[in-house]
């Protein structure tokens, strides 16, 4: 018997690995950041010792030294820097944050207004936590204000798309426009970005850890991160969902791992999922001592692009994924 999931956030693992383990089932997913998996895996008997996470990303924490990943492109705050290093010199530097108080917003809020700070970046009301909400906030009018008042043109945050749709619908209609917005984890899906509303999405940007746009990295039997799209788009007639890249990659690792096991054992492929050492859909695998492999990052803006959405790439850091449209800034608001 053997476990297999796409990507899903860190919390919602700790049953799954927890039987796994109890079990001795491998049990092969994609979850992301390694902050806060590490930090559970950390906490529980046997550090979930068949569990294994075939990236997402880090936020701050750099690869060990000697790691090929220890390097720019590997994390979310070197990757959103990416912004900064080209348009930060034409704003004020004058930062508004915000973050959901759920587990991935707390992490995040924790790291990234300092992380701005150390850039020469002012980031308001960090020390009383301001936009730091419950994740069942529906007024957002005193936080924006003061924002206003201070003068923010940066936008930085970390919350679900509702959440986020209604602060950005209450930013618009308050007068609240920023130059440039970095978001985790709301504009990762269009079906999301589209509920906002209007023009709301425009310029809004995100971290990308898997495109069709990817080379070096191939599936099962000729697969490409190309084709995979075009089958999704085709089979569904939905637009591209970025969640098919860690899916397939999780079958992808286990697969290889049961055939250099040689068995169907679990203690043996689990054994072998250590070794791992793979180039896959969603490029290299390879985990580290946290069961872990951090996967390539780049940054992506929402456009419209023939009256539809669409998240190109517009910076990259990697030569095997190439930025296929210019940034935008500052967001042209109607």
């Amino acid at each position: 018997k053997f476990l297999a999931s796409g990507d899903e956030p860190p919390p919602m693992h700790t049953g799954v690995s927890t039987v796994a383990d109890r079990y001795k089932i491998p049990y092969v997913t994609s979850t992301g950041p390694i902050e806060p998996w590490a930090a559970m895996r950390a906490e529980v008997e046997g550090n979930w010792e068949y569990t294994w996470a075939t990236g997402l990303f880090a936020i701050v924490t750099p690869a060990e030294k000697g790691d090929f990943r220890d390097k720019p492109g590997y994390t979310i705050v070197d990757t959103w820097q990416a912004m900064l290093d080209l348009y930060g010199n034409q704003t004020n530097k004058r930062v508004a944050v915000f973050a959901a108080d759920d587990s991935d917003g707390v992490g995040w809020y924790g790291l990234f207004p300092e992380y701005l700070e150390k850039q020469g970046y002012n980031v308001y009301g960090e020390e009383n936590k301001v936009g730091l909400a419950p994740l069942e906030t529906t007024d957002f009018t005193s936080i924006i204000e003061q924002w206003k008042n201070y003068g923010c043109e940066i936008l930085w945050g970390n919350a679900p798309a509702p959440f986020v749709g209604t602060l950005l619908r209450q930013c618009a209609s308050l007068g609240f426009k920023p130059k440039m917005v970095s978001i985790g984890r709301a504009p990762l899906f269009y079906e999301d970005i589209e509920s906002w509303g209007g023009d709301l999405p425009l310029g809004v940007g995100c971290e990308i850890w898997w495109d069709p746009s990817l080379q070096d990295s191939p599936g099962i039997s000729g697969t490409t991160p190309q084709s995979l799209a075009e089958k999704w788009s085709k089979e569904t007639g939905k637009p591209l969902n970025r969640g098919i890249g860690p899916g397939y990659r999780s079958i992808q690792v286990l697969a290889d791992a049961i055939k250099r096991a040689g068995t169907l054992d679990g203690t043996k492929v689990n054994a072998a999922l250590a070794d791992t050492d793979l180039m896959t859909i969603g490029h290299r695998v390879k985990f580290d001592q946290n069961h872990f492999s951090r996967g390539p990052l780049v940054f992506g803006q929402w456009q419209k692009s023939g009256g539809k959405w669409v998240c190109p790439v517009v910076f990259s850091r990697h030569d095997f994924i190439k930025a296929t449209a210019d940034p935008i800034f500052p967001i042209p608001y109607q």
